[in-house]
């Protein structure tokens, strides 16, 4: 009965951002992380690429500020398509992991982080800023060869700002959802890549790689 409810519940939660997303912009960098922190002074240098709506490759740092707090940036370009020219694209986010499954003390159930980002798209005639709050949950499994699969999940809302060029045109705000589901899969102590997808506004699949450097 229990993992009928959690899987009515997803069901729902799909079907609700992918109405709100339809007029949406989204992002062009997915989330590629799981809810578990570096650790302090822990680095990670890697890259992704998104084949969705718009085709993006990024390239990503993330480093631990403390225990239980991670910040990352990421910088690349994306492709609308139909001809139009590649455009510049920024992120920087904060993730702070309020349940771990390592906690002797607390049972947790899995792995849960609270996090907001800062984006910036450049377009041709347009630019678009957006400021987002999200939640992160995942769950690791380890299997018997080391390796450590985990599925994560994250359900973002963000004010989407578009500002256009001609002053004929009114720059416009906008209040929108968007879900990502993915699986990262720590294949060695250094090296983790990810696969996911996502909807909201751009849809569709982000691949990622991170390799620890510090």
């Amino acid at each position: 009965m229990r993992k009928l409810c959690l899987t009515t519940i997803l069901l729902v939660l799909l079907f609700s951002v992918s109405s709100f997303a339809v007029d949406a912009v989204g992002s062009m960098f997915g989330t590629l992380t799981t809810a578990q922190a570096l650790g302090q002074g822990r680095g990670d240098l890697g890259g992704g690429v998104g084949i969705a709506d718009a085709t993006s490759f990024f390239g990503t740092f993330t480093y631990g500020l403390s225990e239980y707090l991670d910040g990352r940036v990421q910088a690349g370009m994306y492709d609308m398509g139909d001809g139009a020219d590649a455009e510049f694209a920024f992120n920087a986010d904060l993730k702070y992991q309020l349940w771990s499954m390592k906690e002797t003390a607390a049972k947790h159930p899995f792995d849960m982080a609270l996090g907001g980002f800062f984006q910036y798209l450049s377009g041709s005639g347009s630019s678009v800023v957006e400021v987002a709050g999200y939640v992160l949950g995942s769950y690791p499994f380890t299997l018997k060869n080391g390796s450590v699969v985990s599925p994560y999940g994250r359900l973002n809302i963000r004010l989407e700002s578009i500002s256009f060029d001609s002053p004929y045109i009114d720059s416009e705000s906008n209040l929108e959802f968007g879900f990502n589901a993915g699986v990262a899969w720590r294949i060695s102590p250094a090296t983790k890549i990810y696969g996911e997808f996502q909807i909201d506004g751009n849809d569709g699949i982000f691949l990622g790689i991170d390799f620890n450097v510090l």
